[in-house]
Order: C-alpha cells, then structure tokens, then sequence
C-alpha cells in the first residue's frame, strides 16, 4: 500500500518518490524526519508510573523519585548492599562513579547479567511498559512517517538512565557508522519527566554541519531527528537530577531493506536492534506544537524548561 500525495505535513509518500541524488533517499522522507519537537498528551501513556516501576527496588530500605535515583539510599550514604531488580540501574550508578558493591559486581558478570535480561523479558511491569510503548508507535509515531503501509520500528527501544556525572553517557556519532543501519530511518527522543540543561541530547542540522545545540523538551514533548544522517551527543549531566528517556528508531515500511546476512540473527532488525511492523497506519499530520528547535522558539523552550 502506498501513502497519498496530499498537502499540509502529509505532502509525501512513496508515489511522489523524488530521490535526493546525494543522500539517497526520497525527497518526502527528508521531509518526515527533519527535526522537530512535538507535544503529545504523555498522561496517556504513564512512562513515569511505569519508569518508577521498573526501577523499583523492594529490598531497598527506601525507594526515591525516580529523578532523583542517584541519591545513595544505603547506610552512611553509600550504595545498599542489595542490588538492583534491573542491571541497567547498575550500569547507571557505575557510569556515574560509584564503586559497585560485591554483590552488584555479581550481577554484572556478562553471564549473570544475560540472564537478568531474559527473565525481565517475562516480569509484567517490562510487558506493560513496552505495551505502551507499542500505543505509542502506532498512535503517535507511525501516522506521521509519510507511510500508510507503516512503519518498521525498534522494540524494545533503549531505555536510558542518565545519573549526574562526571561523563557523557552518549558520544558523538551518528548511526551511519554502525552496521545494519539503513539511509529510511528516522529517530526519536522521549523523554519521561522534563530535560534541561547539561542533561539535554545535543544534535547537529545536517551532516557535519557541527552546529549542535541542546534540545529542552518537557513531559509532553519528543523530538525527531535525522540521527541516521546526523551527530548526535551528550556531555556529562551536572543539573543534580537523574535524566531518564527512551529512544528508538523507525523505518518507513517501503524503505526497509531486510538485511540478506546469511546470520538469520541479523534478520529483522535495525541495525542491531529487534525490530516489528505497525502494519497500515492512516496518516495525519503532526499535532501542532514547537516545529523547530533553533532560534527565537528554542531559546523560548530552553528557559521554560528549566524550572522546577
């Protein structure tokens, strides 16, 4: 099935498929994923209900808001001997600095830590956040991708904790420069609760453009970027509060390009992420709201979101 020819933020699709010489993809892709910010109703999909869940520690003598998990919750203002349910919080608190309990360092062993992973593929609160996770491609993300065959898209998407640190959690780079990449994706940023400050992601405006700047977003807002095309950064969080955000990647359904690997495990993916189908989806436009993120706006978004 292929997308209408209309106008408004629907203005391609695969029958107006001009091919850009340079970049290789279609004219009405570029459109699709230039990057913008765009406000959603985040209450429909609780990620900080479900966030707080999955970090979530019974054993802890306390449990804090979730943006502020860097706090020590041990005795004398060290780490509780007890581990996290999920390793990724461990990973967070070792980036940021900690020196892992021996009972974490246990946990962390690429045995161990393989097998943490398979089990929380089964734990109901990961199933009712990727649940969610799929309303929200298909609701939010897939109709306006310029597609009405759908889209492809990551899933699990990447989960990040992003304690304050000494550290960037992400560097430079963009995702051309993995394998399995393809030239249709087009990449998007969510995070749960607001990012200001040095807890930003940093994006370039085309490639090697090297004009970066941070993107604020609040509870309600995502960003879109060429992240495939385009560098794409963090540098080390010093706001004192823990950035938590997922990302993922989508590919239009008649741009994917299955990879011919004669490794199946490389099948169904992107890049080395599992990848599913939506399936037809009915276009739109996007929802109004912030359609740039440079200039008089940006400035507008980055003072709004800094306050608590």
């Amino acid at each position: 099935m292929s997308a209408p020819v209309s106008s408004g933020d629907v203005v391609r699709g695969p029958e107006a498929a001009n091919t850009n010489e340079t970049s290789g993809v279609p004219d009405w892709l570029r459109h699709h994923r230039n990057e913008r910010v765009t406000e959603y109703v985040s209450a429909k999909y609780d990620w900080s209900g479900l966030m707080a869940d999955l970090l979530h520690t019974p054993e802890w003598p306390s449990n804090r808001p979730i943006h502020e998990i860097h706090v020590p919750v041990g005795e004398n203002n060290t780490l509780p001997p007890e581990p996290p349910r999920w390793t990724k919080l461990m990973h967070a608190f070792r980036h940021a600095g900690w020196k892992m309990p021996a009972l974490w360092a246990t946990a962390m062993r690429p045995g161990e830590e393989k097998r943490s992973f398979n089990a929380l593929q089964f734990c109901p609160r990961y199933q009712a956040f990727i649940e969610q996770y799929k309303a929200f491609v298909l609701n939010e993300i897939a109709p306006t991708c310029g597609d009405a065959s759908g889209v492809v898209f990551q899933c699990p998407p990447t989960i990040r904790v992003a304690m304050p640190s000494r550290a960037a959690t992400i560097k430079k780079h963009s995702d051309s420069e993995y394998d399995r990449h393809q030239p249709g994706e087009i990449n998007f940023w969510v995070p749960v609760g607001k990012v200001f400050g040095n807890n930003c992601l940093r994006i370039e405006s085309a490639p090697n453009a090297n004009d970066f700047v941070k993107v604020p977003l609040t509870a309600n807002q995502y960003l879109r970027f060429d992240g495939y095309s385009c560098a794409h950064h963090t540098v080390p969080n010093d706001t004192g509060y823990t950035r938590i955000s997922f990302d993922f990647r989508v590919v239009p359904q008649s741009l994917y390009v299955e990879s011919q690997s004669v490794n199946k495990k490389n099948r169904g993916k992107i890049g080395d992420y599992r990848a599913e189908k939506t399936g037809p989806t009915r276009l739109r436009e996007m929802d109004a709201g912030v359609k740039g993120i440079r200039g008089s706006k940006h400035d507008e978004l980055e003072k709004s979101s800094t306050i608590y």
